[in-house]
């Protein structure tokens, strides 16, 4: 019987201490996501299934996609890092597409964050290698584009972009896009505001 308390008091030991170090961590600040659950991209409605921006949110409401967006810069690489999952969807994020993959809301994501108001310009350079010519419909164009590229090629053409401008990206709250200071913004001295 004393063996079971004994156990009972490491037990509960840990599990307050447990308790205590994850309010202390919600209380520091917001955690650093390591991955979004893209494979069940959570739409509200229907309501991001045809031409837009996914953070848009008179175009398309979603919980997932106000948490990409508020987590800001943080959530870049975390996205970029996804970009090679192949999980498949619930059901296919876009009309007329007949899947659609983890991966694949990554890289929607992704472009669509760095693409302005205007929905034609594109603020992250050193992506042109991802632009092929097609004329297909774009599901097909973009399985034409991962059969001949394949997502490592994908992933590593964003990782590269990501790491040569990662010090100039900033979000743009009027036009709800990424932009890029003119040149890498300057990093405050320690003792300075």
């Amino acid at each position: 019987m004393h063996r079971v308390g004994f156990v009972f008091s490491i037990a509960a030991y840990f599990a307050f201490g447990g308790f205590a170090g994850a309010t202390f961590a919600s209380q520091s600040g917001h955690p650093r996501p390591t991955t979004y659950p893209l494979w069940a991209f959570d739409e509200i409605g229907r309501t991001c299934r045809d031409k837009g921006r996914l953070q848009d949110r008179d175009y398309c409401a979603s919980h997932l996609m106000d948490q990409i967006v508020s987590d800001g810069t943080a959530a870049i690489p975390v996205l970029i890092s996804q970009l090679r999952d192949t999980r498949p969807t619930k059901e296919p994020i876009y009309d007329y597409w007949s899947l659609t993959t983890a991966g694949d809301v990554a890289y929607f994501i992704l472009n669509d964050l760095f693409t302005d108001s205007d929905w034609k310009t594109f603020n992250m350079p050193g992506l042109e290698s991802l632009n092929d010519k097609c004329h297909s419909y774009a599901e097909d164009c973009w399985q034409m584009f991962l059969k001949k590229h394949g997502r490592k090629f994908v992933q590593d053409q964003w990782l590269a972009a990501w790491k040569k401008n990662k010090d100039r990206v900033y979000w743009n709250e009027e036009a709800r896009c990424f932009r890029l200071y003119p040149r890498p913004k300057p990093h405050q001295i320690s003792g300075n505001p």
